[in-house]
Protein backbone atom coordinates (compact mmCIF):
# COMPACT_ATOMS: atom_id res chain seq x y z
CA UNK A 1 0.00 0.00 0.00
CA UNK A 2 0.87 3.35 -1.27
CA UNK A 3 0.69 6.67 1.20
CA UNK A 4 -1.55 8.19 -1.39
CA UNK A 5 -3.48 4.65 -1.27
CA UNK A 6 -3.41 5.30 2.53
CA UNK A 7 -5.07 8.80 2.20
CA UNK A 8 -1.87 10.71 3.22
CA UNK A 9 -1.00 13.57 1.36
CA UNK A 10 2.54 13.07 -0.52
CA UNK A 11 4.87 15.89 -1.85
CA UNK A 12 8.42 15.80 -3.76
CA UNK A 13 10.68 18.44 -2.75
CA UNK A 14 12.69 19.67 -5.54
CA UNK A 15 14.91 22.50 -6.81
CA UNK A 16 13.99 24.66 -9.11
CA UNK A 17 16.15 23.59 -11.46
CA UNK A 18 15.02 20.15 -11.61
CA UNK A 19 11.39 21.46 -12.40
CA UNK A 20 11.38 20.84 -16.26
CA UNK A 21 13.17 17.22 -15.81
CA UNK A 22 10.39 16.29 -12.88
CA UNK A 23 7.58 17.75 -14.91
CA UNK A 24 9.15 15.38 -18.48
CA UNK A 25 9.03 12.67 -16.03
CA UNK A 26 5.78 12.84 -14.78
CA UNK A 27 3.78 13.53 -17.87
CA UNK A 28 5.78 10.41 -19.47
CA UNK A 29 4.45 8.18 -16.42
CA UNK A 30 1.09 10.04 -16.65
CA UNK A 31 1.30 11.23 -12.86
CA UNK A 32 0.81 14.37 -11.77
CA UNK A 33 3.36 15.15 -8.10
CA UNK A 34 2.21 17.35 -6.15
CA UNK A 35 5.39 19.43 -5.64
CA UNK A 36 7.89 21.57 -3.38
CA UNK A 37 9.67 23.66 -5.20
CA UNK A 38 13.45 25.19 -3.50
CA UNK A 39 15.73 27.56 -4.73
CA UNK A 40 18.73 25.76 -6.26
CA UNK A 41 21.01 24.72 -5.15
CA UNK A 42 20.69 23.14 -1.71
CA UNK A 43 24.47 21.06 -1.54
CA UNK A 44 27.21 23.36 -0.49
CA UNK A 45 25.38 25.55 2.00
CA UNK A 46 26.28 26.66 5.40
CA UNK A 47 23.83 26.13 8.27
CA UNK A 48 22.07 29.35 8.11
CA UNK A 49 21.25 28.83 4.13
CA UNK A 50 20.30 25.69 4.69
CA UNK A 51 17.56 26.63 7.48
CA UNK A 52 16.60 29.11 5.17
CA UNK A 53 15.48 26.67 2.36
CA UNK A 54 14.10 24.40 4.75
CA UNK A 55 11.65 27.20 6.79
CA UNK A 56 10.96 28.32 3.29
CA UNK A 57 9.91 24.89 1.97
CA UNK A 58 8.04 23.92 5.56
CA UNK A 59 6.28 27.64 5.27
CA UNK A 60 4.96 26.45 2.02
CA UNK A 61 4.11 23.19 3.02
CA UNK A 62 1.64 24.45 5.78
CA UNK A 63 -0.30 26.66 2.91
CA UNK A 64 -1.26 24.16 0.96
CA UNK A 65 -1.63 21.91 3.56
CA UNK A 66 -4.49 24.51 5.30
CA UNK A 67 -5.71 25.06 2.19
Amino acid sequence: MTFEEAGVETYIVITETFLPLVRAQAKARGANPKLLIVKHPVGGLNEEELRDRIQTAFGELKTVLAA
